[in-house]
């Protein structure tokens, strides 16, 4: 992959309020693309599982925000025959240092990707679960760089001044630094830098949470001070045995009536793990049983072909990243890490939700 020069002052104008309402870019990120990048850019329904420019949004404003009202297929007043009402949401968000925009992305197009499953899948029960990409707790990274605590105390610099040198060490747990566990305490540069507080005191979002967006800014706002994302492992990590079942981080997460939709969010190649698609999917089905029963997303970079450039944007020179691995799945959703807004690719994910549900029968 190749990255555009990087202009920080422009990605850390991109860190504002980015839990913005509906289906809109929030504020202006200027170091993203005014338009989408081609053909991959946006959710697809083709079996190419690539995006189409032609499905979600509405246009963009002069000011750039981007506004989708929801192209779902509405199922009327009758859930669809297989999910009965319940949907798994794997999340695995890169945290390298060049993940700013992307974030911000993600959580600006959120709030738009849960009113559409309430509004076109009436009913539907969530569970949302950030996985822990790189097995590590980022908060080390202030206690320990020359720029964080020793330089800020009692905080961790301009870009976490929400971390607390002097408590947040004590108590980080066991789950915090577990691969493919659920996050709950995002620290370092750029992240939640708090403590979340989820309903339910489990390690992702259940359905009855008051405060939806504001949970999943806490659990999705990872910053920029990981490791090297290991996205497939960690995703095989998420949905083990061991994690999902009685004391394991993730106890409770997955159900064995629920449809499982997993979206990678990254800027970088999976270059790392240690497993590959074959592993990847035989996971996947050892904890569904069904490939039927999964929706595939990823936000990744897409090629930068004879467009220009765009300041902090990185493209792909191959293969999608994670394409050998979508190619085993009927119901995949690719979007652009590029794009102006991310809310086409998630309500085209909605729409796959849909089609797995009329296909899906849990045994």
């Amino acid at each position: 992959m190749t990255r555009a020069p990087f202009l920080a002052a422009l990605v850390v104008a991109a860190c504002g309020d980015a839990a913005s309402p509906g289906f809109s870019t929030g504020p202006t990120i200027t170091s993203v693309s005014a338009s989408t990048s081609g053909s991959s850019s946006t959710g697809d329904t083709s079996s190419s599982g690539l995006a189409d420019d032609s499905a979600g949004s509405s246009g963009s404003s002069s000011t750039g925000i981007v506004r989708d009202v929801g192209t779902a297929m509405d199922f009327g007043p009758v859930q669809p025959p297989g999910c009965k009402g319940k949907v798994d949401l794997l999340f695995v968000i890169s945290r390298q240092g060049t993940m700013v925009t992307e974030q911000t992305q993600l959580l600006a197009s959120f709030q738009g990707f849960i009113d559409t499953i309430e509004q076109k899948l009436e009913g539907f029960d969530v569970h949302i679960l950030t996985a822990n990409p790189d097995g590590k707790w980022p908060g080390h990274a202030c206690d320990s760089a020359w720029w964080g605590c020793p330089m800020y105390y009692p905080d961790c610099g301009p870009n976490a001044l929400d971390y607390d040198c002097e408590t947040y060490p004590g108590l980080k747990t066991p789950c915090d630094e577990q691969l493919g566990a659920g996050l709950i305490f995002n620290a370092g540069a750029y992240a939640a830098n708090k403590l979340c507080d989820l309903h339910g005191g489990h390690r992702y979002i259940v359905g009855d949470e008051p405060d939806m967006a504001g949970a999943f800014e806490c659990i999705a706002k990872v910053g920029m001070s990981g490791g090297i994302a290991l996205m497939g492992d960690a995703m095989i990590a998420a949905l083990s045995p061991k994690l999902n079942g009685a004391g394991g981080c993730n106890e409770g997460f997955l159900r064995d009536d629920a449809l499982l939709v997993v979206a990678f969010i990254s800027d970088n190649s999976d270059f790392k793990s240690m497993s590959y698609a074959k592993q990847q999917y035989e996971a996947i089905i050892a904890a569904k049983g069904d490939p039927d029963a999964v929706v595939m997303l990823a936000v990744t970079p897409q090629p930068l072909g004879d467009k220009e450039p765009m300041p902090g944007c990185t493209y792909n020179d191959g293969p999608l990243e994670f394409s050998e691995l979508f190619s085993r799945f009927s119901h995949t959703v690719y979007g652009d890490s590029c794009a102006p807004s991310y809310a086409p690719f998630f309500d085209a994910a909605v729409d796959k939700i849909g089609e797995a549900c009329g296909s899906f029968i849990p045994q």
